[in-house]
């Protein structure tokens, strides 16, 4: 739909599955939910930087290298613009897009076998970086906070196995 993000985009089939109970609870990025639906943060997420061990940036994770790295970008849509790009015009630089993906594990996997950086949910990297033998670093640029959000319809509340769960994970 018009005006819709991203992250609205890509979560858009899970608020389908909540209300028609195909699944009872769902972990996501997405902090506007519709009334009908009970949500609370389990966590704050934030980016880092990954390349391989050898690339340049790894060693010397610079704004100056940022810039002069090629980019893959994590996007449903395509569209390799969005809020890096924003943060780094204010600032009269730039980055090079070279591809987008639909996914980080897909990000990583490219990540792994090319020259290419990627920004990834820093705790994704903590648990999968070392298994595509890539460096975490900090980003260079001030990096957005995201919540990951239990999500639940309210009247599924009623039940106490899902108020249980949903009390436990948040």
């Amino acid at each position: 739909t018009q005006g819709e993000t991203s992250p609205e985009r890509a979560w858009r089939d899970a608020f389908v599955d909540l209300e028609s109970r195909a699944m009872d609870l769902a972990i996501m990025p997405v902090d506007d939910t519709p009334s009908r639906f009970e949500r609370r943060r389990v966590y704050e997420e934030d980016f880092v930087i990954v390349a391989r061990t050898k690339h340049p940036f790894a060693k010397d994770p610079s704004l100056r290298r940022y810039c002069e790295s090629q980019h893959v970008v994590v996007s449903d849509s395509g569209d390799p613009y969005g809020f890096v790009d924003e943060h780094l015009a204010r600032q009269k630089r730039s980055r090079r897009v070279a591809l987008t993906v639909p996914n980080f594990f897909f990000a990583l996997a490219v990540v792994a076998e090319t020259d290419l950086i990627a920004a990834v949910p820093r705790r994704f990297a903590a648990m999968q970086a070392a298994r595509f033998k890539l460096a975490a670093r900090e980003a260079p640029l001030r990096m957005p906070t995201f919540s990951i959000n239990a999500v639940t319809p309210k009247a599924a509340m009623m039940d106490a196995g899902i108020f249980w769960l949903f009390d436990l994970l948040t």
